[in-house]
Order: C-alpha cells, then structure tokens, then sequence
C-alpha cells in the first residue's frame, strides 16, 4: 500500500513539474509573449501546446526569439516592451502627417506645446505669461533637439519682461558607441538687454552616459560665440566661447519626472569670464498627452554692465499638450 501510495505521488508530481520542464517562451515579431510546451518543428513552423488554446502552429518567419528558462524568460519580457515600443512608434509616424494642416514638416518628431505663467526674483509682476513649442526627433543616426520660448511680463501698467529665443541642436550617433558629434544654434532677442538681438553657435563631442528606463544622462563639450547685435554698450560684437553642458532625465514614478539642464559657456576672450544657463522642470503626466510642467530658469552673464542684473532668475508653471 505503501509503495502504491510513493508511486502515485511521483507520477503526480512528475505530470505537474513535466510542463514546467519543457515550457518555452516565446516573442513574436510583434511583440506578443506566449508561455507554451513546443510539441515540434520543420523549417518552416513551429508546434506548440498551449495551455488554454491546444496545440497551434506557428510560422517561424513570425517568431522573434524562443526562450527556455527564467532568466531568459525576463529578456524575453524586455525585449517584447521593445519590440511594442518600436511597432507603436513606426505605427504613429506613419500615420503623422506633421504639423501646418498634413504639410510633413516635423513628421514623426515628438511635439509639444505649452501654455503657462512665470515669474521673478523679488519683482511685483501682476500679468505675466509664458508660451513655448517643443520638439525632438531620433533614430539610429541622428537627434534633433528644437526648443522655442516666449515669456512676457507687466508690472504696475509697464512692460517688465518682454524675450524670446529659439535653439536647435543636431546629434550625429555613432552606431555601437556612446559618443556622438554635435552642432547647435541658438537666436535670442531680449527687450531689456544692452544688446537687441544675440546669435550663437557652436560644435563640439558629447558623451552618453546613461539611457535606461531611470536616467538620460549625456554630457557635451565644443567651442563656438555668440554675436550680438544692436543694444548700446556691446553692438554688432563677437565673443569666443567655449561649451560644457549636461543634460539629464529622471523618472520618479509613473508620469513624474525631472529634466535638468546646465550649459556653462566660459570666454576664449576675456579670462574669468562666463555665460550659464539652467533650467530644472518637476514634469507631471496627465491624460490625454497633456503634462504640467513645474520649473525655474536663471541665466546668468559674468560680463553684464552694471546697469543690467548678472542673473536673470525666474520660476514657472505650464501645461503642455503633444500634438
């Protein structure tokens, strides 16, 4: 009786572990995941026994990779997100027209913009707004970061505030290599500088760090100027300038995340001298492609006139809208 009840156990524990000892999982090329015993296979197809739909054949030229144990069920899981991820975004740039009414003109970039208000550093403003467009593309060779911003400001009846400025900057990738080439442009035009208008530009190498679910981190280094232009004390001058920038992505949560960026901009010119640019945004996820964005910016110019503030400090709040 014994030795019937041992033989029943292990015949039972065996028919329950058998499925688990031959279980594969498997990745379609669309990304799907299956979890099923494979029966057999030719060339051509695959047979499997799955649990709840029987036995189903597959056609090998559907199927992205096969996998047989737990460490390499969790690459197989990584890599189906991926695989989503790439079917979604080759599906929405062929269906994005771009923007100016299905004209093609930023087609398949990221695109967002948004709507808010800022203010500053001790100053009594009552009306003051805040406007800027987004944009970034990248594929396997190249990134393109564009960014405009508009911000205005009236304190007790007077124009307090009024800038603008667009910037552009292209990556070259290098395939396998975390180093890449880059140029970029930048135009500013400010009401209440000493200058009217400033253009700059500059190339140089940067430097991936880290790029995973968590962090973004690249760094870049270059040398150019800036041109200004108009103004009273610095017209139509010239300034050699070095770059050394940082930029860096953090995911808190689910739809909460910190952007940081830091450009330092020291003189070829004048020895001690130095332009640097910060801004930190508190980014919220909401519905609908919709995001608030929480921030501060200052800008600050080791070589102002002393009739103009070094730091240009301010804080802000949008919401934005991808489009």
């Amino acid at each position: 009786m014994r030795s019937q009840l041992t033989t029943a156990l292990l015949l039972t524990a065996g028919l329950a572990i058998a499925p688990l000892a031959t279980a594969e999982t498997i990745v379609l090329t669309n990304g799907d995941v299956i979890n099923a015993e494979k029966v057999s296979e030719t060339d051509s197809t695959m047979i499997i026994k799955h649990p709840a739909f029987g036995e189903v054949t597959l056609q090998k030229d559907q199927i992205k990779a096969v996998y047989a144990d737990a460490d390499a069920m969790k690459a197989a899981q990584v890599e189906a997100e991926a695989l989503k991820k790439a079917q979604a975004k080759k599906e929405a740039y062929e269906n994005d027209e771009g923007i100016f009414w299905g004209s093609g003109f930023l087609k398949g970039w990221n695109r967002k913009i948004r709507l808010g208000v800022n203010g500053a550093d001790g100053n009594s403003q009552n009306v003051n707004f805040r406007a800027s467009f987004h944009g970034d593309y990248e594929d396997t060779d190249d990134r393109w970061l564009f960014d405009m911003v508009y911000r205005a400001a009236r304190s007790n009846g007077a124009t307090s505030d009024n800038q603008f400025y667009a910037a552009l900057t292209k990556d070259w990738l290098l395939p396998d290599h975390d180093y890449f080439y880059f140029a970029n442009g930048r135009y500013d035009w400010d009401q209440f500088e000493d200058w009217d208008s400033r253009l700059s530009g500059f190339a140089g190498m940067g430097y991936q760090f880290l790029d995973d679910e968590t962090w973004n981190v690249r760094a870049r280094a270059g040398a150019g100027g800036n041109q200004t232009f108009g103004g009273s004390t610095q017209s139509d001058e010239f300034t050699p300038e070095a770059l050394i920038g940082v930029e860096a992505d953090y995911v808190i949560g689910e739809d909460h995340e910190l952007a940081f960026t830091n450009y330092t901009y020291p003189s070829l010119d004048e020895g001690g001298e130095f332009r640097n640019v910060t801004v930190l945004g508190y980014v919220i996820g909401l519905d609908n492609d919709m995001d608030l964005v929480l921030g501060i910016a200052n800008e600050y110019d080791s070589a102002a006139p002393s009739n103009v503030k070094k730091n240009d400090f301010t804080y802000f709040a949008t919401l934005g809208w991808s489009f």
